[in-house]
């Protein structure tokens, strides 16, 4: 989530090596009662209560970019310091920012089932029978904790994704999100979703981790602040979250990368032959 909200203060954080379980597992496990007084605590559940589930990681993103500033010039100690004796914090503003923070976040991207580890095939539950496969396909499911932790940016599920293309901004005509499709030229060619680019993982990023110049990057950097969903294949996942990963560094706002890549359109119909 801070990847995707502020790639800026995420590589600093990262950088010094300030996880946000060193931090932020209080937050969400007292719903903040053990950091703020109880007049702020007052306000903030007003919200909680009467918000979606996901709320608590927007909540503290919200707190995060508040602090940003000071965040930005703090080593690791100085950080440690910070959040054990919390500054005075605008609370009416985090919440105000804080919905703002996921009224921006497909709902796929703070999805938290996690699968469990080796699982018992006997026990695992079937598919709804409500849903066909191409519908299955395009939703999210649970993925292991040590995966999800080896990825800096979240995942988001074709429902969303073919949600958010068919939402065109009102006075540009745009839409809200630009697929980068980082599959080989010919695979692309044989299908992939309307109005994706395609940068090939292997030639579009340089050793330093920078992007080719070319007509396709130009098309990327004119959606920066807006999302970006990297999709590629899923038997080449690790190209998927190394071009993904490269993009936060380079600060690129709202990265999110396709779950289970672009094989859950093949049932679906969505994909069509580029021009």
């Amino acid at each position: 989530m801070i990847a995707f909200h502020d790639p800026q203060l995420f590589n600093h954080l990262d950088n010094i090596g300030f996880i946000p379980e060193l931090y932020a597992i209080p937050w969400f496990l007292t719903m903040y009662t053990h950091v703020f007084p109880l007049q702020k605590i007052f306000l903030l559940w007003d919200t909680l209560l009467l918000g979606e589930a996901s709320l608590p990681l927007c909540i503290g993103v919200a707190l995060l970019q508040q602090l940003k500033d000071r965040l930005l010039q703090f080593g690791f100690n100085e950080c440690i310091l910070l959040f054990s004796d919390m500054p005075d914090i605008d609370m009416e503003r985090v919440v105000r920012e804080s919905v703002q923070v996921f009224c921006s976040t497909p709902p796929s991207v703070t999805y938290r089932q996690h699968e469990r580890p080796k699982p018992d095939p006997s026990k695992r539950s079937s598919p709804s029978p409500h849903l066909s496969q191409a519908s299955q396909d395009l939703v999210m499911d649970a993925v292991p904790v040590a995966e999800l932790k080896q990825e800096k940016c979240p995942r988001a599920c074709g429902a969303d994704l073919l949600e958010l293309l068919a939402h065109k901004k009102s006075r540009s005509g745009r839409a809200k999100v630009l697929v980068v499709d980082i599959r080989p030229s010919d695979e692309f060619a044989h299908g992939t979703l309307a109005d994706a680019i395609n940068l090939p993982a292997e030639s579009s990023i340089t050793h330093e981790g920078l992007l080719v110049p070319g007509p396709q990057s130009d098309v990327l950097n004119s959606y920066r602040g807006k999302i970006i969903c990297v999709m590629g294949s899923r038997h080449n996942w690790e190209h998927v979250i190394k071009f993904a990963e490269s993009l936060v560094a380079q600060e690129f706002p709202r990265v999110c990368t396709l779950h289970q890549g672009v094989e859950v359109f093949r049932a679906s119909g969505a994909l069509v032959v580029p021009s």
